[in-house]
């Protein structure tokens, strides 16, 4: 997947923590990871006994037992649980826990143990519950690095893809289409729009658009009051989301009628030719994707050579 590799597929940790739950005969073991933007905790990696373990909801941080460690980046070992379940931050339902650990894994995340067949862990276990939240620290690191090399590598490619399409068109078909294609596959989103700002200013049209079911919105105009692109069209700012659930089985990229449905990642940047505004260009996908900065910023420093290009040539006319 591009961007930062998501949490479940961090190769090594799903092994490591199916190993400490041997070791210790715990009911759940689990590695929660914090979000780019740190307030909020994902599980990366566990082995569970319980029913109600919230495997897809995120903790925030601050939130139960696993959130207390990771806001305060200190153990958390209690024997004897005698609260419900739910207090932890792991389950939705009581599951009858006895004895908990927590353990800060670095600045990443956090380690839990816990189980409901006995009051205590043992002095051996705890050390070693400590000693894997240093190994699995190590691990994220290495990961971490790994992917902040690749990123890297796929902006060179992006801004290489975006200057080559700058020097070699031959029409404006094709750079736009060569522009959105090396956008879409920066991203990893199925849906790309280039919208070019009316000279009035209130209003854009949809120029050129790639991906599926997005074909009818070409040509075609809208106020800049509605709809995310219209937000960066009056902001003039970079915005991507998460997780969207447009209302009502609507979406809203663009307009409220829009034929597009259930996208769960947005990415916007405006196109700005010396500081002025010529447009914006959007990607779009059903995939959840986490929108990395960095992504962001390098998608901002494309757009900026797509919107001289399109400035020079005189294509940003209606």
């Amino acid at each position: 997947m591009p961007g930062r590799t998501p949490p479940q597929s961090r190769h090594g940790l799903k092994e490591a923590v199916d190993l400490l739950a041997n070791l210790t005969e715990a009911s759940t073991v689990a590695l929660f990871l914090r979000d780019p933007g740190g307030e909020r905790l994902y599980a990366a990696a566990w082995h569970t006994l319980a029913r109600s373990f919230r495997a897809d909801d995120p903790v925030e941080v601050g939130e139960g037992l696993v959130g207390w460690v990771a806001k305060h980046k200190r153990p958390v070992d209690v024997d004897r649980y005698q609260q419900s379940s739910t207090a932890t931050g792991l389950y939705y339902d009581d599951e009858g826990i006895k004895a908990f650990v927590g353990m800060p894994v670095g600045d990443w995340g956090v380690l839990v143990v816990d189980t409901k067949n006995r009051q205590i862990f043992g002095e051996r276990e705890k050390k070693i519950i400590r000693d894997f939240a240093v190994f699995m620290s190590q691990i994220v690191a290495q990961h971490e690095t790994c992917a902040r090399e690749a990123l890297y590598g796929r902006i060179l490619d992006l801004l290489y893809d975006i200057e080559n399409a700058s020097l070699s068109f031959s029409g404006r078909r094709q750079l736009y289409d060569e522009v959105l294609d090396a956008g879409r596959r920066f991203s990893g989103l199925s849906m790309g729009f280039l919208c070019l700002l009316h000279p009035g200013r209130k209003q854009f049209w949809v120029e050129s658009v790639q991906g599926p079911s997005v074909a009818t919105l070409r040509g075609r105009s809208f106020p800049v009051s509605q709809g995310l692109v219209g937000w960066i069209m009056r902001e003039a700012r970079p915005l991507s989301h998460r997780r969207m659930r447009p209302g009502q089985g609507k979406s809203y990229l663009i307009s409220p009628d829009e034929p597009i449905r259930g996208y769960n990642a947005f990415l916007g940047v405006p196109l700005l030719a010396w500081r002025r505004l010529v447009g914006v260009w959007a990607f779009a996908g059903q995939t959840e994707r986490i929108i990395d900065e960095e992504e962001e910023r390098a998608l901002q420093l494309a757009g900026h050579r797509v919107a001289a290009t399109l400035e020079h040539y005189r294509l940003a006319s209606f």
